[in-house]
């Protein structure tokens, strides 16, 4: 006799249950289905707030590239979102694969700035010829609040991927013990 079952010897409803804690979130007070649809609507709000913004910089200061680049990531982070909202309404295990490795490369590249900031990488710096470092008290300040902010979206972003992978998790486990991707199956 196996350990392990096989899989035909399963009925299909007879281990699986969707409103199990471990695809609960938020203190098990939400469905991680749910709160990954708020991720999605909170990551919308934002990248289309920041993009509007962007677009409001144009002729200012800022150089074009920069003000590009700022636009694209903006608009990169904003088709993400929409790609999780359609993976979590399609229940598509494909489509949310995808945005967790967007979000992974989110995460990484965050951690990538943080470590920039502790280890003093910044324009104004680099660009002094007499390699004096800061200029004043409060500009030093104000890198210690970007390090800070830094490392406080890092977390959050990890925490989100976390319930968006508690929804992919779901999803697996849905259609492993079901045979079917849709929710009417169970």
């Amino acid at each position: 006799m196996p350990c392990v079952p096989k899989p035909q010897q399963r009925s299909p409803n007879a281990s699986f249950n969707p409103a199990h804690a471990q695809y609960a979130c938020c203190f098990q007070q939400l469905h991680s289905n749910t709160g990954a649809i708020l991720i999605a609507i909170f990551h919308i709000i934002l990248c289309s707030g920041i993009f509007t913004w962007l677009v409001k910089c144009i002729g200012t200061e800022k150089s074009r590239i920069e003000l590009a680049a700022e636009i694209f990531l903006a608009s990169l982070c904003l088709v993400a979102a929409i790609i999780l909202l359609l993976g979590l309404k399609l229940e598509s295990r494909k489509l949310l694969t995808g945005y967790v490795l967007a979000q992974t490369l989110l995460v990484g590249l965050l951690f990538v700035l943080f470590l920039a900031l502790i280890m003093g990488i910044k324009p104004g710096i680099l660009d002094d010829p007499d390699q004096n470092g800061y200029n004043s008290l409060e500009e030093e300040l104000l890198i210690v609040l970007e390090i800070f902010i830094s490392l406080a979206v890092v977390i959050i972003e990890v925490w989100f991927l976390t319930i968006v992978l508690k929804s992919y998790s779901f999803f697996t486990d849905k259609y492993n013990y079901t045979g079917g991707d849709r929710e009417e199956n169970v």
